[in-house]
């Protein structure tokens, strides 16, 4: 490939890879949180979060990788613009330190809040909090990954109203799914399921607190975990998890085989309970004990 070939061919690459990053970096500005977008199935052109995330950091290898030979295939002009009139290199040329400068304002203007970076840090914070009053914020953390029966027992809805409200509301659904498998299955988000499922709410449940991990099962007392929850445990992998707990990855991964549910070392936990359905502090659960939580 000639050399003129190859400058096109990573001109047009930077160009294409810098307008989806520019793209993908406004829809990552105006997503909502982890936490309610997962619940509210957020997705713009059907892409959700989580895609955009992935799809926004490989690009912006992509658009290193060939802003780097853009760099050396353009090594001469570019030293050129270090060259003062006589013709002698200098580092700090009026050009190199306007642009060295304008890059230090906004890097120190964003994180001491100085208008207008300031202004544009607060709006994205409230264009997050209002997606709270719009999509609405799970009941705890990685709710769609639970169970219908283990929601509802954790929620303290009545059962059989459960049931009956949800076949009222022509909702397809089996007690072993979670919540995000019954809402695809009938073409809406978790939020919604949430929200027909709200009328079956005990009496007087509504000032209990939400207990996720509780009573003894297979001889487990599942409510040690509480305290847990919501700890980050999800960014953990799977052979970090088993080397705190005094396992070998073998017998991690062995215990969560006897479920179904495929790991490799460097999973995180949230990754495997998203491949498998349940929670981060789930697959956390089974490393330790050997026991699913129901």
């Amino acid at each position: 490939m000639s050399r003129s070939i190859l400058r096109k061919a990573v001109s047009m690459t930077a160009l294409f890879s810098f307008i989806y990053l520019t793209f993908s970096g406004v829809v990552m500005y105006i997503t909502p949180p982890g936490r309610i977008a997962y619940w509210a199935d957020w997705s713009i052109f059907g892409m959700d979060k989580t895609m955009y995330n992935q799809t926004h950091t490989t690009m912006s290898m992509l658009f290193i990788a060939v802003m780097v030979l853009h760099i050396w295939l353009n090594w001469k002009p570019l030293f050129s613009y270090m060259k003062n009139r006589a013709g002698k290199v200098v580092v700090f040329t009026r050009e190199t330190v306007f642009g060295l400068l304008l890059s230090v304002v906004f890097i120190v203007g964003t994180l001491t809040l100085t208008p207008p970076f300031g202004t544009v840090v607060n709006s994205l914070d409230s264009v997050k909090e209002g997606y709270e009053e719009s999509l609405g914020n799970p009941p705890y953390p990685h709710a769609e990954l639970t169970t219908l029966s283990a929601f509802i027992k954790r929620m303290k809805f009545d059962e059989n109203q459960a049931v009956e409200v949800l076949q009222n509301a022509k909702i397809r659904f089996t007690m072993e799914q979670n919540l995000k498998t019954v809402a695809e299955y009938n073409n809406t988000d978790p939020a919604h399921i949430y929200e027909i499922l709200k009328p079956t709410r005990k009496e007087g449940a509504e000032d209990e607190p939400i207990q996720m991990y509780d009573g003894v099962q297979n001889g487990v007392d599942m409510s040690k975990y509480e305290s847990m929850t919501g700890s980050g445990m999800g960014k953990k992998n799977v052979a970090d998890v088993a080397e705190s707990l005094g396992l070998t990855l073998e017998e991690a991964i062995e215990r969560l085989n006897h479920y179904d549910i495929k790991a490799e070392g460097a999973d995180t936990l949230k990754d495997v309970g998203a491949s498998a359905g349940v929670m981060p502090m789930d697959i956390y659960i089974i490393i330790d004990s050997g026991v699913k939580p129901e």
